[in-house]
């Protein structure tokens, strides 16, 4: 067992310093291919561990080494293993190696092909510290990795001036949230002695129910939630991020990156469940959020906005859940969001990709008979999000609904109304794209044509 988890994270971190090394002088096609297989394998080894994971067992904690003493405080690098951190281990090595096999054919003609791979392992890497660390000083080393490396793809493209600002805006929105996550884990470790969750967990008993401490520490973490997870106000830097190439949005924007912040709640839900006002303040800005991100993308022309915006409305979503402490269904709309929406991103990619970089959904329009892999794809993933019978995305949202109306019938009016609202922002995105006549140029006419195989085959 020790050996496994010491390998699901350690294949991510040889793929980014193997191509970090010597991936300058290998062909594309090694560098692409070392790089998806790191990831495939860590996602089989996570699969076997799941399939024989019991689960009425207590967690697992695998140490590797004992870190530093202080004040009787024993801090050990170690990984923990349970219901939680295996769900998010699949679905990071699962979607991120459709990710990393669909980049090999977007960014086959680009000159910093091999870079990519290894911005795009290291990423993996630092995501999969985040989710499987023991204690809140993993958890965090993992949260400040996942940020510099959105902030090396975002700005991939350097060159341009906008994408450099875009990624610089994230880096720094990111890092306010940041702040707040260091003061609430230095104050966890003041008040219960311990930074591990296990005896963070058996320690905050000692909590008075609403009292000041609880407040302030699960707000702080609430706080790096609020900026890694793009809620009102500093949402702002999500948008932007779109600069980076279409694989990066699906990976940062879809599955991982931004769903740290429900994550951290989710693992700190002993704390929250003693903190009702804090757990208030998520259930209004997270309805805030998500109705307000709703609003602005029924408003947007271009394909990758609009999808952006709806993830932060369905991260809005997942914090509504969370604000109920309904949180195995925040969980569960994260793994479902996770898988439709990096479906619409690459979907988009491959739009984006057949009209030779053109994103504005004005100048699209008939695709559906150019593209016909990418259409039918790009219309499961539009109604799954919509919440259309019988797919995921029904399932998850009705669960989100039913808890918010036990809660309060009001609130469960408006996110009633956000629901719609993705469904309709959603269905004008598909039609704009795929339906009517073709409103480009004519040179982007000549130049439709399916993405390859290595783009179509993950969508």
């Amino acid at each position: 067992m020790e050996n496994l988890v010491y390998a699901i994270v350690l294949l991510p971190l040889f793929g980014f310093l193997f191509n970090g090394l010597f991936g300058k002088s290998l062909p594309k096609i090694v560098v692409g291919s070392i790089a998806t297989l790191v990831v495939f394998a860590s996602f089989c080894i996570a699969v076997s561990l799941f399939l024989n994971f019991n689960a009425d067992s207590q967690p697992v904690i695998v140490r590797a080494f004992e870190w530093f003493r202080v004040n009787g405080i024993q801090v050990n690098f170690g990984f923990q293993i349970d219901q939680l951190s295996l769900m998010m281990i699949m679905i990071i090595t699962g979607i991120g190696s459709l990710i990393h096999l669909y980049s090999i054919g977007y960014m086959s003609h680009d000159k910093g092909f091999y870079k990519f791979f290894t911005y795009l392992n290291l990423f993996i890497f630092s995501m999969l510290l985040l989710v499987m660390g023991s204690n809140y000083l993993i958890l965090f080393i993992g949260w400040e990795g996942v940020g510099l490396c959105s902030y090396l793809l975002i700005g991939f493209w350097y060159t341009n001036k906008e994408y450099g600002a875009a990624a610089r805006k994230a880096f720094i929105m990111n890092r306010i949230g940041d702040l707040g996550m260091l003061i609430g884990i230095f104050m966890i470790a003041y008040q219960t002695n311990a930074v591990d969750f296990l005896s963070v967990a058996q320690n905050s008993s000692k909590f008075q129910l609403d009292s000041p401490v609880i407040i302030f520490i699960t707000a702080s973490l609430f706080i790096g939630a609020i900026g890694k997870s793009a809620q009102l106000p500093l949402f702002t830097w999500l948008p932007d991020a779109m600069a980076g190439p279409t694989p990066v949005s699906a990976l940062i924007h879809a599955a991982t990156m931004v769903t740290a912040g429900v994550y951290l709640v989710v693992r700190s839900n002993f704390l929250y469940s003693l903190a009702q006002t804090t757990m208030n303040g998520i259930l209004f800005i997270g309805l805030l959020t998500s109705l307000m991100a709703a609003i602005i993308g029924l408003r947007h022309n271009y394909i990758k906005k609009v999808l952006a915006y709806s993830t932060v409305s369905q991260l809005g979503f997942m914090f509504v859940a969370l604000g109920v402490g309904a949180y195995t269904t925040a969980m569960f709309h994260l793994m479902t969001h996770a898988f439709f929406k990096a479906l619409l991103f690459l979907g988009s990619g491959s739009v984006i990709h057949a009209m030779s970089g053109e994103q504005d959904m004005r100048f699209m329009g008939g695709l559906k008979k150019k593209i016909p892999i990418t259409h039918i794809t790009f219309l499961i993933g539009t109604l799954a999000i919509s919440g259309f019978p019988f797919l995921s995305g029904m399932i998850s949202k009705d669960e989100i609904l039913t808890n918010v109306y036990g809660k309060n019938p009001i609130l469960w009016v408006v996110l009633f109304i956000v629901a719609t609202m993705t469904a309709i922002y959603m269905f004008r995105a598909y039609y704009l794209t795929f339906h009517g006549e073709f409103r480009g140029t004519e040179e982007q006419k000549h130049h439709l044509h399916e993405s390859p195989a290595n783009m179509t085959i993950p969508l």
